[in-house]
């Protein structure tokens, strides 16, 4: 639920601003106000100093945790920030482990780069296996002949030896690969153009010998394979060298790291610390309320008095800036993260994640109505591992949901009268499926409407909130028009009194679009006039959007009833596969259908018409180290 903010402005000396602000960061309460970013720090203050050393700090330590993959905790750990000449003697000692890191890493670049060709050598040399030369001689210059090594497709080898025939030359196949035959080709010198001209007709790939084949076959590999193996013996001690290293410094490395954690709050902060004269810094931000009492405890404690702290509730006009803080219990989480998917709602906005909970799943539960299939997808909830744990509560209330109208339906695995219905069966009744959906459509409008009266009303738009189409006004208009088509529908009195209701609705919306417009008349009148007559229009169509609820409880039943009547035309096997493969098709496709249908529906007719403000979460100031743990 959303929490009630407070504006603070905690005011410190220069020496007690990281300790205040890692105390801020550890509580993980303090949203600092981005509004005063940058604006009164100079490049050259001890703030930005600060900033900038901490940061080369960061850098430095996430290069050398590149190169040292894990650093061994520290034995002991800095309880306080440090100051900026600390800071600057861990940069300094960072450097030197940064220098000796580059040459490592260099020197291991250099001999994997050498391992890789080596390998690839190795690999190269497999296809001249059959070989019992000097691989040397076929690629040195001759004076009479030219030697060349390639391969071609096994479909052009007999017209490539007859054309070689012709201009004098002889091939001599040393291999056969995938599809593949490759040749040594002896021709003439003084045909050596023809021939490679000839060759290249036939798709002759060539192949270039590197110098290091030289010798037969045999001894090349083996003299690579020892190469190989003193360049791996060499990377093995460059790593242990690096353990060594590592084992030396790690705990003074560690206690480094630490430091530059504690010191990571201030830093960040710098941009919204004002410095005021005489060495003060005034940090601002926002925090809940129910936090303050506990903060200030920590302040007193930690800083002995020696700061001064101002608390304000928001103005008026900070509604937008406000971050919104919201804490929801587990079971609720899911919910809230598909509200969040739209929008954060402005700070003082109704916060719609409960109403989105319940609606959802009745929706959900009115569109795939079945007892049977209501209850698998709620114990499969209970098989989810993994990140997907977390939508264990939605999914779960969804089955539930699906299975409590599956009994009013007396519908089971899509089958109606298995058991008695409690209140309809959509199949065998689909006009009062029908009106039961339209109803449901016209109190949930209802909802919304108060939601974006209530809207309004924190957003002190008390004009809006009176005589808008989100307010009063538009209330009116809706219930009016609800009550003339039912009593016009049903030929029971009260039409006209409705009518009269709706009316003036419609007429004091027409009138509030009238005084906001700056056209001349009569061009006002006629924009107003098509504006008003939209909301009337807009109210007809999102009425009518909740049609899909009876649509898709009926479709569920045919759909299960369809399947049921294929299986009976199969034997005892296969009716027992279409029965399964027919509800997995049901509970997977139709279930994820109907689960974007109801999404849709409190998107587009819920929250585009109450989310008139997106405002902006609550991200509180947290430690590295407070980061690393939310992230696991």
């Amino acid at each position: 639920m959303t929490q009630r903010m407070l504006h603070v402005a905690l005011e410190v000396g220069e020496a007690e601003a990281p300790q205040a602000a890692y105390l801020l960061a550890r509580h993980g309460v303090f949203s600092p106000e981005h509004s005063v970013l940058g604006i009164y720090n100079p490049a050259n203050s001890s703030g930005q100093r600060y900033h900038d050393a901490t940061r080369q700090a960061r850098d430095k330590l996430i290069r050398l945790a590149a190169h040292y993959p894990q650093f061994p905790s520290a034995v002991t750990t800095p309880s306080e920030p440090p100051t900026l000449s600390q800071l600057h003697e861990i940069n300094a000692w960072l450097d030197e482990l940064v220098q000796v890191a580059d040459q490592s890493r260099l020197k291991r670049e250099e001999f994997e780069r050498l391992l890789k060709n080596k390998t690839a050598l190795i690999d190269d040399l497999a296809q001249f296996a059959t070989l019992d030369i000097d691989l040397a001689q076929l690629a040195r210059p001759k004076q009479f002949i030219q030697t060349l090594v390639g391969s071609v497709v096994e479909s052009e080898l007999a017209a490539l030896m007859a054309d070689l025939a012709q201009v004098g030359g002889i091939a001599d196949i040393f291999g056969r690969q995938a599809g593949k035959v490759y040749l040594i080709v002896v021709c003439p010198q003084l045909r050596c153009l023809l021939s490679r001209s000839m060759l290249e007709k036939h798709g002759w790939h060539e192949i270039h010998l590197p110098a290091e084949f030289s010798g037969p076959p045999r001894e090349v590999e083996f003299e690579l394979k020892n190469l190989c193996q003193g360049i791996t013996k060499r990377l093995e001690n460059l790593e242990q060298e690096d353990r060594q290293k590592l084992s030396g410094i790690a705990d003074r490395l560690a206690h480094a790291e630490k430091s530059v954690d504690l010191a990571e709050p201030y830093a960040r902060l710098v941009g919204e610390a004002v410095t005021e004269p005489g060495g003060q810094l005034l940090i601002r931000g926002w925090i809940p309320r129910r936090n303050l009492k506990r903060l200030q405890t920590q302040l007193d404690k930690q800083l002995s008095g020696q700061y001064q702290l101002e608390t304000r509730p928001p103005q008026a006009g900070e509604r937008e800036s406000v971050p919104t803080a919201m804490r929801y219990p587990t079971w609720l989480g899911p919910f809230a993260e598909l509200v969040r998917g739209y929008g954060v709602p402005c700070y003082g906005d109704f916060d719609p994640t409960l109403f989105f909970m319940l609606s959802f799943t009745v929706m959900f539960g009115m569109m795939f109505g079945d007892v049977g299939h209501g209850l698998i997808i709620a114990l499969a909830a209970l098989a989810l591992r993994g990140d997907a744990i977390r939508f264990r509560p939605l999914i779960v209330a969804a089955g539930i949901s699906a299975s409590g109208f599956g009994l009013l339906y007396g519908s089971v695995f899509g089958l109606e009268g298995v058991i008695e219905p409690l209140w309809i069966a959509p199949l065998s009744d689909p006009m009062r499926m029908i009106h039961a959906a339209l109803l449901w459509g016209i109190g949930f409008l209802i909802a919304t409407q108060l939601i974006m009266f209530y809207n309004r009303l924190a957003a002190r738009s008390w004009r809006a909130a009176l005589f808008d189409s989100g307010g009063i006004a538009g209330l009116l208009l809706y219930l009016g028009g609800v009550g003339a088509v039912y009593f016009t529908y049903t030929r029971q009195p009260g039409a006209n009194v409705a009518s009269a209701i709706a009316g003036c609705g419609f007429l004091m919306i027409l009138i509030y679009h009238c005084a906001r417009q700056t056209e001349p008349w009569p061009g006002r009148f006629f924009l107003s006039l098509m504006e008003s007559l939209e909301t009337v229009f807009n109210d007809f169509v999102n009425t009518l959007s909740f049609m899909r609820i009876a649509a898709f409880s009926i479709s569920h039943v045919a759909l299960a009833v369809a399947i049921s009547t294929l299986s009976q035309e199969m034997g005892q096997a296969g009716q027992l596969v279409m029965l399964v493969f027919g509800n997995a098709l049901i509970l997977v496709l139709e279930g994820s259908i109907v689960a974007i249908q109801a999404l849709r529906l409190e998107y587009y007719e819920g929250f585009s018409r109450y989310f008139t403000c997106f405002g902006r979460e609550f991200q509180p100031l947290m430690s590295p180290q407070a980061e690393r743990n939310k992230q696991d």
